[in-house]
């Protein structure tokens, strides 16, 4: 009986020393590693195209002085680029400037 009791006091004592242990907080931001090479083509250009069309892409107004299906473009003018694209995008586009700027 007493080996009884002994094991139902290890077994409440157990499950309340891991109930109270805190869980890790799930990020709700991603992170994009430098390593993880991204590409102007597949995955930049869409961005610009949704956010910049049409002014900024063959026959816009601002095409001639200002391509953004140039991924030189997008490094040259980082700051402004920066300033009108958020969120995830801005992630991904700030960390491709990153990969491919030369210093």
């Amino acid at each position: 009986m007493k080996l009884l009791v002994l094991f139902g006091f290890i077994f409440i004592f157990g499950w309340l020393e891991s109930s109270t242990k805190k869980l890790p907080e799930k990020s709700t931001q991603k992170t994009i590693a430098l390593e993880d090479t991204i590409h102007f083509t597949s995955q930049i250009q869409p961005i610009l195209v949704k956010n910049c069309s049409p002014c900024h892409f063959t026959g816009g107004k601002m095409y001639e002085r200002m391509p953004f299906d140039k991924d030189t473009t997008i490094i040259n003018h980082e700051t402004g680029i920066l300033k009108r694209i958020k969120g995830e995008e801005k992630l991904l586009i700030k960390t491709f400037i990153e990969q491919n700027k030369i210093n």
